[in-house]
């Protein structure tokens, strides 16, 4: 008599699991990427605002030292202008 060791297929638990419940847990992982994508367009809305914000306040304060300098550079050149009379007669 042969000894023969008879294979069983390897049954995979999705062969097991009936189809709804297949189909709930695809829904709820459809649901969960959903949420996913939602947080993850949140958070990357939130930091384009706050570079735009930090932007800003970097112009701000660049325009106010630029306003600073103009004005530093025009009473100079007003103190180093030669005073001149002018006579008209």
């Amino acid at each position: 008599m042969d000894d023969k060791i008879t294979k069983t297929p390897v049954r995979r638990d999705i062969m097991e699991k009936p189809l709804p419940e297949i189909l709930d847990e695809i829904d709820t992982s459809i649901g969960t990427a959903k949420n996913a994508a939602l947080e993850a367009r949140k958070a990357a809305d939130d930091a384009r605002l706050s570079g735009e914000k930090a932007a800003a306040q970097v112009m701000k304060k660049i325009r106010k030292l630029f306003l600073k300098m103009s004005e530093n550079i025009t009473e100079e050149l007003k103190e180093d202008e030669p005073k001149t009379e002018f006579n008209v007669d």
